[in-house]
């Protein structure tokens, strides 16, 4: 009797389990249904306990120490050692990489490994938003590793764009993701959003480069005029991330009545669901938000940055309005313009968000892109 085929392997390795979870579930069980044996390597601490609950029955995590935010040496060295133990050990088919160190460390170890791999760049992030000494180090960490990478998944044209004429991907292993991560809009069900109230919610980690004391400025602003909107905070405080929001600074303006915190919850659907949501990111730079795909999914009108990973969830007077980013005055006059719609406009706003997810942020869509990165790399085996 011949012996059973083995199962393919693929890693998925990040900086963080629960998003993780979050983003790339769908992948991960889609994975798993068509007989892959996935494994997911990550610091075990998240913001909701150790997130294993959000494991699929099966799927195996490695958990690695890494400073996420750290600029120590040192304990980077110390986490690409441990990857190469790990990919060593385990001898992957295949490696998908998240984030500015697993991007950068996990690729460089794959890659002496003879692992093929792909490194997903969501978003430029902090060290090249913030340009000078920071943004010339993190270009060319990236394109010492990245250019190594089998494939560059990018959210966003103007990332990908950015990407290819700096030469840290070329554009022939570079696939721009249209959706995004995208998101699954059965899990993300249609909401009606008709209501005589209308809340501002913001989901996001409390950071100020997610705009958050513009938010709170815009509250101030638009409760002047109308002291019954209520402008809500949805999100974990993360000491470690350089613009951290304080849990101080947070209860004082909560105290001052411009906003209304709501903490941290795995339950967005509960919160973001709810009728008579406008869901607002006014973010200095993003991937592709996640916040706003599941907004658009549940039907929720969008009031965001005009910036890449933002502008994307915005068809501008039909499902939501853009903002200046950095300005508190556009984004209380974006909430101002809603507040002053009418019911009938405030509900096609709502369907319009729900047909846009359906067309471009399908996860369905964004599935297939992984299938077709597999199915190429394996069939060279």
């Amino acid at each position: 009797m011949k012996p059973a085929p083995k199962k393919r392997k693929v890693i998925f390795s990040g900086n963080h389990l629960y998003d993780m979870m979050n983003f790339r579930g769908f992948v991960i069980r889609q994975l798993q249904k068509e007989g892959y044996q996935v494994v997911v390597i990550a610091p075990k601490q998240g913001e909701f306990g150790n997130s294993l609950a959000h494991l699929p029955k099966g799927v195996r995590l490695i958990p690695v120490k890494m400073d996420r935010c750290g600029t120590n040496p040192f304990r980077d060295y110390a986490y690409y050692r441990s990857l190469i133990r790990i990919y060593k050990k385990e001898r992957p088919d295949y490696i998908f990489h998240y984030s500015i160190k697993p991007n950068i460390y996990g690729t460089v170890a794959a890659t002496r490994l003879g692992i093929p791999n792909t490194a997903m760049i969501a978003g430029l992030g902090y060290a090249f938003s913030e340009g000078g000494f920071m943004q010339h180090i993190a270009n060319f960490m990236y394109k010492k590793a990245v250019r190594h990478a089998s494939n560059v998944f990018c959210l966003s044209r103007d990332n990908y764009d950015y990407i290819v004429q700096r030469g840290i991907s070329s554009e022939e292993k570079t696939i721009l993701l249209k959706g995004g991560e995208g998101v699954d809009l059965k899990a993300y069900p249609f909401k009606k959003n008709a209501s005589s109230h209308v809340r501002f919610l913001l989901v996001a980690r409390v950071l100020a480069d997610k705009g958050y004391h513009e938010f709170v400025e815009a509250a101030r602003i638009v409760r002047e005029r109308y002291p019954d909107v209520r402008f809500q905070l949805l999100g974990t405080i993360d000491p470690k991330y350089p613009l951290f929001i304080s849990l101080e600074k947070v209860t004082e303006d909560v105290d001052s009545g411009a906003i209304e915190y709501l903490g941290a919850t795995d339950n967005v659907v509960s919160i973001e669901g709810k009728a008579g949501t406008v869901v607002v990111l006014p973010s200095y730079h993003e991937g592709m938000s996640r916040s706003l795909m599941e907004g658009l999914s549940m039907g929720k009108p969008i009031i965001a940055s005009d910036i890449p990973g933002c502008r994307e969830a915005v068809i501008e007077g039909v499902n939501g309005f853009l903002c200046q980013p950095r300005s508190a005055e556009s984004l209380a006059q974006a909430c101002i313009r809603y507040i002053e719609l009418s019911a009938e406009d405030k509900e096609f706003f709502s369907l319009a968000s729900r047909r846009l997810a359906e067309q471009v942020f399908d996860i369905r869509r964004v599935y297939s892109v992984y299938k077709d990165v597999l199915d190429e790399a394996l069939s060279q085996k």
